[in-house]
């Protein structure tokens, strides 16, 4: 899984005082998110400024990547990542902690099936996107829409895949449905299908991290607003937290 790593460094408390001890942090980037370096070093910036000091690990460290964004729902990368504990699950635009794929197209058109979109271009974020691929391509194979002719495309996100269908770049867009909901109306969009919902993901702590250090980016997550993520996932409209010990 491709994972995007990245460093700052916070000075807390007075002047003359000693660094507080950093975290190594990584994001997974399959569900989309800006990745370039200006709203990066914004999004660790604000990290930083609410008490969460990150750096980039070291080349000749075998160690784990301390706190880490994994996009997959929480209860499936729990499974696979026992060592770690989860602090903070993602909430969506519509304040759930749950998420949909949506099937788009324009309005015009008048589709209200998914077999009419048969041999269409088709926009979808990564084949590791849940809400962007993963639970939308099962509905539309069951329909009989499927990847014949190069007509799948892989944008990277989330606005990447809608914006492709605005400018008629492909027929269909496949995105999370709370973005769905935001852009029909203003843009004369039709949903023609939504998947099963599915858990969001969220932000995890290794277990060998100190409690308070976890506390401290537990805190700063929950501070930051949409505004400083947009590194992740743009469906993302902030965090739930939870006590460290919860988990």
């Amino acid at each position: 899984m491709y994972r995007l790593l990245i460093v700052t460094l916070f000075l807390v408390g007075l002047p003359g005082m000693p660094l507080a001890q950093a975290v190594t942090i990584a994001i997974d980037h399959s569900d989309g998110g800006k990745t370039n370096a200006r709203h990066v070093s914004a999004f660790f910036d604000a990290l930083a400024n609410e008490g969460c000091s990150t750096k980039l690990p070291d080349s000749s460290d075998v160690s784990p990547v301390e706190l880490l964004f994994d996009s997959r729902p929480v209860s499936v990368a729990r499974k696979e990542m026992p060592e770690y504990r989860l602090i903070a699950q993602a909430r969506t635009l519509e304040g759930e902690v749950t998420v949909r794929g949506a099937v788009v197209v324009h309005a015009a058109r008048g589709i209200s099936n998914l077999e009419s979109l048969r041999g269409e271009w088709i926009s979808f974020v990564s084949k590791e996107s849940w809400s962007g691929y993963r639970l939308p391509v099962k509905l539309l194979n069951k329909a009989g829409v499927k990847n014949s002719g190069n007509s799948f495309y892989f944008v990277g996100n989330h606005i990447g895949s809608i914006s492709a269908l605005l400018h008629k770049d492909v027929h269909v867009a496949v995105v999370a449905e709370p973005l769905a909901k935001r852009w029909a109306d203003a843009n004369s969009l039709s949903i023609v299908a939504v998947t099963e919902e599915v858990e969001t993901g969220g932000w995890w702590m290794h277990r060998s991290v100190s409690k308070e250090q976890a506390w401290h980016c537990t805190q700063a997550l929950s501070e930051l607003n949409r505004a400083r993520h947009k590194v992740l996932p743009a469906w993302i409209d902030g965090f739930i937290v939870f006590e460290v010990s919860d988990n």
